[in-house]
Parts: structure tokens; sequence; C-alpha cells
């Protein structure tokens, strides 16, 4: 009886064991960073080794010591004893592995059910048929050329980063991303290391995604399978981290820009944080996109409401001594429509679309709408070494509040706290290894954004200072 209690016993802690081992859900092969390898090792372990990495067999060492513990407390000691450690040695794992990992695991599986599968398919023909009225124009937006585009993009990248290649690299993808891709190769080589990826087969492509507003792009759903590891200087391979095999599946969402008559890649979000695009608007030709002739519409509405230059703005609200910053915006919108609230919308919302554009691919759009300090700190928060990156991922604008006004600044000022839903972390750049946030939680924030009033009637307020996000959830 009792040799059987002990066999159970051990079969159970090395159930755990291989639970807490389970593989996450992979990560991109082209574009990665260092983080989230495992295995190999340098004179015995990585001394110092990089974000997201262990040293050679230090978990494997660490179980191997738990596991003689317990089987030493088995031979010399009481079996009471013995079912008192593994109970702890269960309950350790189960709570800091075991339930992380299954959380993960049933969000997977609910992303990939069938409700899921059917919504995806929904949308891949929603996007289909208004991508078909969008190739009357132009040929480059056919369903069939793009995914056949998208397609031969993947595996050219993933040749592309096998060998290291920077030029070809840089042909195809956006800068904006190069510069963040050339920085995970520059910290890779530093260590000595070598990330090969080898496709396993052809990539499934879903067409998903288009947008004909101020420039062309789709988005493609892909899943492939690769052999993806790192080499280190001693020819031996690092496996990621909880993969038994150098064998991975991902799930990415590529979003595509047109470069003359051809697509290059514009930014890659990981499965979960890439499901906003089944839901995003589509747009097949620029006049198809609703929000953003709203937009326009309003702002040309509030500069043809705007008041003569050297208006004292103050002088214009019987309520400028009120605490009441809303209701001070609300009095001045009358006479001039650049303060209504509907006007504050547009510019917070393109100002969030902005600045999850400015993440992966360029800053230029933010640029237009935030004062250089400003876009630092919405990019690196807190970091003048620019080092790290707050990464947003289909941010959508829930509320604005108006919590200050001074209409008698020269220019005049408003200050808000805009709610934003959507994932946000925060990510070594050269790294990739998430240090704050999760990419697999959508997030309730706030952002709080003094603005200041511009002379461009196509962007009346311009984001003058970020102050630090302020967390609802």
């Amino acid at each position: 009886m009792r040799r059987r209690v002990l066999i159970a016993a051990i079969a159970a802690a090395v159930l755990v064991a291989l639970l807490a081992l389970a593989p996450a859900a992979a990560l991109g092969a082209a574009g990665g960073g260092s983080a989230g390898f495992s295995g190999g090792g340098e004179g015995g372990g990585f001394g110092g080794g990089g974000a997201g990495f262990h040293g050679g067999g230090g978990r494997g060492f660490a179980l191997y010591l738990i596991f003689r513990a317990l089987l030493d407390v088995a031979l010399l000691g009481h079996g009471l004893g013995f079912l008192v450690l593994i109970g702890l040695a269960i309950a350790f794992y189960i709570f800091r592995y075991g339930v992380p990992k299954m959380e993960r695991f049933w969000q997977a599986r609910s992303r990939q059910g069938h409700a899921r599968r059917g919504q995806t398919r929904r949308r891949e023909r929603r996007v289909e048929l208004a991508a078909a009225e969008a190739a009357d124009e132009d040929p480059v937006f056919g369903p069939e050329h793009v995914r056949a585009a998208a397609g031969a993009l993947f595996t050219e990248i993933q040749f592309a980063w096998d060998a290291q290649d920077r030029l070809a690299l840089r042909r195809l993808v956006a800068p904006g991303l190069a510069d963040e891709w050339e920085r995970r190769l520059d910290e890779l080589q530093a260590r000595g290391w070598h990330n090969r990826v080898q496709m396993v087969g052809e990539p499934k492509v879903e067409f998903v995604g288009i947008r004909r507003a101020a420039e062309d792009r789709v988005v493609v759903r892909i899943e492939a399978k690769l052999r993806d590891y790192v080499v280190d200087r001693s020819g031996r391979h690092i496996k990621r981290a909880g993969q038994f095999t150098e064998s991975v599946r991902l799930r990415e969402y590529w979003t595509l820009e047109r470069r003359d008559d051809r697509w290059v890649l514009a930014s890659i979000e990981q499965g979960a944080e890439g499901e906003h695009a089944l839901s995003d608007v589509v747009a097949p030709t620029a006049w198809s996109d609703e929000q953003h002739l709203r937009d326009q519409a309003i702002l040309e509405g509030a500069a043809a409401e705007t008041v003569p230059t050297g208006t004292d703005l103050a002088g214009l609200t019987s309520v400028q001594f009120s605490d009441d910053a809303r209701a001070t915006a609300i009095d001045l919108s009358l006479a001039d429509g650049r303060f209504a609230t509907d006007v504050l919308e547009v510019a917070a919302r393109r100002a969030v679309d902005a600045w999850a554009e400015a993440v992966d691919g360029s800053d230029a759009a933010l640029a237009q709408i935030a004062d250089p300090a400003a876009v630092r700190e919405l990019l690196h928060p807190g970091d003048p070494s620019e080092r790290t990156r707050l990464v947003v991922r289909g941010p959508q604008v829930k509320r604005i509040a108006i919590v200050a006004l001074d209409p008698g600044a020269e220019p005049a000022t408003m200050t808000i706290d805009v709610a934003v839903e959507g994932r946000r972390y925060l990510e070594d750049r050269d790294t990739t290894r998430v240090l704050a946030g999760s990419p697999n939680r959508v997030s309730h924030f706030t952002e709080r954004w003094t603005l200041t009033l511009t002379g461009d009637p196509s962007q009346p307020w311009r984001i003058a200072s970020v102050q630090a996000p302020t967390p609802t959830a």
C-alpha cells in the first residue's frame, strides 16, 4: 500500500512539473527578440544572461534537486512527511504555474473554437467582397493577389531573418518596424546567438482587413509551423522556453502597407493582441470610411466657426470662473467650434490611432498631433534612454473628461482624461521581454493629456504634455 502511494505521489509531482513546463503560445519567429528561449548555455550557464533566457539546464537542475529531496524523504523519512512535501510541491506548482497556464490555455481554446473560426470565416468573406470592389479600381487589392502576396512575403521574411540579411529585411519591412528588428538582431549578435527560422510547410493566410483612408493597408491572419531556435557560440541549440522541440506553431496578424505595386510588412500582432482586426472598419475605398468622413466634416465645421485671430477667448464665456471645465468648453463652443466636445473626440481618437501605429510603424502621424516631448512620453514613458517601449494594440476611446481649461493662456490649453480600452504592455525593445502589463489581456486605462489650441484647421488641438497613465482596471 505504501509503495502504491509513493508511486502515485511521484507521478503526480512529475505531472505537475510537466504542467509547469508546458509550452506557452509561440511568439513570432522573424522579428523576435532573445526573450523566450531556454536551454543551452555558455560556460555552464548564462551568467548575466539575456532577458527571458534561462541558463543551461537551470530549471532542470532545480527540478532535479526538488525530486532528489522528495525521494530522500521518501526513503529515509516517514510516509506522512513525504505526502506533506508532495502536497506542498503540488500546491506551489498549481498556483505558481498551473493556474496561469490553464487560463492561457482556455483563452486560446476560446479563440480557436467553432464560434471563433466561424467569426473569422464570416469576416474573411466580408473583407473579400469589399476587396473585390477595390480590385475593380486596382488589381493589387484582389483577394487572391493579397493572399498570394502575403504568403510569399511571410516566406521571404523568414528566410531573410534566418540569414540575418538586413538589406533584404529593409526591402520587405516598413522602416519603423525594420528599426525595431535591427535592435533585436544587434542584441542577438552581441550574445553570439543566431536565431534560426525554417519553414515547415506552407503558411495558411486569411484576408481579414482592408482600409484605404490616409494610406492603403490590408490585414492578413497567418498560421504557420516553423522550426524556431537559437544557435549559440558553441553550436548548441537553444529552444524556446517551455518547448520540448524546436517546432513551434504561430498565429499572427500582419498589417501590410502598399509600396508602389507591392506589399511590405508594417506591423505584427501576436494571436490575441491582433484580434481587434476581426472587428475593425472595412473600407475598400477612401469614401467608404464613414468615420473618417465624419471626422473631416466635424473639423471643417469647427474651422468655419473659429473666432478671429487675437480674440480674447477668456472673455467669451460667462462661466470662466466656474470649476466645471466641461461647462466652460461648451459655453466657448457657441462662439468657437474648436471647443466642441465632438472636436475633442476626433482629436483624442486620432491621437490614439496614431499612437498605436507608431509602436511598430512610422511616428509621422503621431508627430503631427503631439509635440516631440509628448511623443517620447507616449512611446517610451519614463525612459529617456528609449530602451523600452509602450505597446498598445487595438485601443478604443471609451470616454473623454475635460478636467481643466485655460482659455486665457496663449495658446489656450485644455487638459483631458481619455479612458481607453485595449491591450497595453511595456516591452524591452532589444529582447522583446514584457516588463509590465500583458499582451494577452484587455485592460482599461486612463491617459491625461494637456492639449494646446493650434492654428491648423485640420488639427485644432495638439498634445503638449502627457502625464503618467492611471490604471482603472
